[in-house]
Formats: C-alpha cells, sequence, structure tokens
C-alpha cells in the first residue's frame, strides 16, 4: 500500500465504527480540515501570512484528493483561517465539506486502505470505513516514531498533535504512552527542524477557539 498523506491518516484515525466524523464532534472536524491545511502548508502549495491563506503554487497529482479545498481557497483567496474553516464546519450548506470527506474518501478506497459504508440520513454525507491493516499500519507509525529513540518526520508530528487536540488519539494509545507522546511532541517543538509545525499548530489552537466560540453563540 502507499504511503498515506496527514489527512487521509487523520482520517482514518478520527472516524466511528461507521466510517464517518459526526457533524457533532466540532474540534474533530476542525482538524479535518486543519490535516488538509497542514499537508497543503507541508508542500509549499499554500501560504500562511498573519491569519490568512493564499495559494502559493499548483496542486500537485499526489495530493489531488485536496483540490476541493484548493480550489476553495483559490477562489476566496486571501481568506482568513478561521473564515475558511468555519466555511466547511459552520456553513448553512454540508456542500463544502462532503466534497472534502468524499474526494479524501474515494483516495482511500482507491489505495484499498477504507471501503465505502452507507451515507448519512441527514447530512448526505458518504462514510468510509478503514481498512483494519491500513489503520493498524498508521497507528503502529505513530508508535514507532513517537515512542522509538530517533529522528520524527513533521508529518508524524503534526498527525499526532491533531489527534490529540481532536480526542482521537486515546483510542489507540495508553495514558502512559500518550503521556510520552505529549513529552516528545513538547521536546520537538522547541527544535528549529519544527518550527514550521508549530507555527502551523498554534494558528489551529486558535482556530478551535474562534470556531468552537462561535459554535456557542
Amino acid at each position: 500500500m502507499n504511503n498515506l498523506s496527514i489527512i487521509q491518516e487523520y482520517a482514518l484515525c478520527a472516524v466511528n465504527e461507521k466510517g464517518k466524523i459526526s457533524s457533532f464532534s466540532t474540534e474533530r472536524l476542525v482538524c479535518f480540515v486543519a490535516a488538509g491545511l497542514l499537508e497543503l502548508q507541508l508542500e509549499n502549495v499554500i501560504a500562511i501570512d498573519g491569519k490568512k491563506v493564499a495559494i502559493a503554487r499548483d496542486l500537485p497529482s499526489e495530493h489531488v484528493h485536496l483540490k476541493p479545498l484548493y480550489d476553495y481557497i483559490r477562489e476566496k483567496e486571501p481568506v482568513k483561517l478561521t473564515s475558511l474553516v468555519e466555511a466547511y464546519v459552520m456553513g448553512f450548506s454540508a456542500k463544502r465539506l462532503n466534497e472534502l470527506t468524499e474526494s479524501v474518501g474515494e483516495s482511500l478506497v482507491h489505495l484499498g486502505a477504507a471501503e465505502e459504508g452507507a451515507p448519512g440520513l441527514m447530512s448526505g454525507r458518504k462514510a468510509y470505513v478503514p481498512n483494519a491493516e491500513a489503520l493498524k499500519a498508521v497507528v503502529e507509525m505513530m508508535r514507532a516514531e513517537m515512542l522509538e529513540a530517533g529522528e520524527m518526520s513533521e508529518e508524524a508530528a503534526a498527525l499526532v498533535m491533531l489527534l490529540e487536540k481532536s480526542k482521537c488519539l486515546k483510542a489507540y494509545f495508553s495514558d502512559f504512552e500518550r503521556k510520552e507522546m505529549k513529552q516528545r511532541v513538547k521536546a520537538l517543538m522547541g527544535s528549529p527542524n519544527y518550527k514550521l509545525i508549530k507555527e502551523l499548530m498554534d494558528h489551529v489552537d486558535m482556530t478551535i477557539a474562534a470556531v468552537i466560540i462561535s459554535a456557542g453563540t
């Protein structure tokens, strides 16, 4: 199986047993969109200047599953980060979120990492049930990179932080393992090699807070 991207790995870990991220799981949905933004940023496809996002270069073919998100940014650029995420998570129509979910989900089906499930009765959003072996491979990758000695990739660090922020990590790791992971991430964020990830995750923190506040008003 081909290596999966950040948003593909996040999707496998964040869906429920029916292959869906609940519309009521605001933090999981925010982190799903954030995973796509992180993936684009790490590939230098987008540029984040302050709190605004703009397109920096064409979308590579290996990231075509992010075309709905890429096209939306290109249409609205420069767009505020919070406004972008709110348009996906809190829009009156679920169209944008459905398009991104289906694009990522179909890419997982194509790779043999998931199977298409029944769509939601209310949202109409399709479901994508993870392949057990694909999910296990992602979890074991995180365990190897986070709990064993050696260099850790930016992608693995970003994935672990997103899953922790969306309260998904506890489904796959013990309290002791998660504590070890947090300590490892905290130490890494002080390194210049992970400066970009730290800046991006700071943006994610602010965006989650802003969206949750908006949802409560």
